[in-house]
């Protein structure tokens, strides 16, 4: 169930990169688009872990974070506004995203049983999670700041992509390796 939901979030984050792209070459700004998917994004996150772990200290985070993010995405428009970038929501929502990887990693650790990590696909989301999530925390939490030096900006943004990149790799091979687990069974 976690990981059919997770791969519908994906489809709607190619959905949205997609219209970020139409919408910079017509209107010249795509921070709506991206201020109101934060909050499905980072939410979803949080129901993503709440379904993968099964311990009772760990899931009442996720159940907290699904309400304490929404109070804090509100808070942080009605300030800025949606039409404006918010580096503060997406340092946040970075934030809660690694809490969750570490979490998840917690959660491995202390599992009863030992687990194959090569073959578990919520680690390799976790993975690319955390890896992402950390750079980004500290790329966006200072991109106002970036933007004044164009040089910075471009190789900092390069790294970025790679980043981007990783992930999605690890979330690849977390579905992939799902696929071999079940055509071995």
């Amino acid at each position: 169930m976690h990981l059919k939901f997770f791969s519908c979030l994906l489809g709607l984050t190619v959905l949205v990169e997609g219209t970020a792209v139409v919408l910079i070459y017509k209107h010249k700004s795509n921070y709506l688009l991206y201020n109101l998917f934060m909050l499905v994004e980072f939410s979803s996150y949080a129901f993503f872990y709440l379904l993968s772990i099964h311990k009772g200290k760990m899931k009442r985070l996720m159940q907290a974070s699904l309400l304490i993010f929404p109070i804090i995405w509100t808070i942080l428009m009605a300030r800025g506004g949606l039409k404006e970038w918010n580096g503060t929501l997406i340092t946040v929502g970075s934030f809660f995203s690694v809490l969750f990887a570490l979490n998840y990693y917690h959660y491995i650790i202390t599992a009863p049983q030992l687990l194959s990590l090569r073959t578990l696909p919520e680690f390799w989301i976790a993975t690319g999670m955390l890896i992402f999530y950390l750079g980004s925390f500290a790329f966006f939490g200072m991109l106002n700041f970036i933007l004044k030096y164009q040089e910075v900006a471009a190789k900092l943004l390069d790294v970025f992509e790679v980043l981007n990149i990783i992930m999605y790799a690890l979330f690849s091979y977390a579905f992939l390796c799902r696929t071999s687990n079940t055509m071995r069974s």
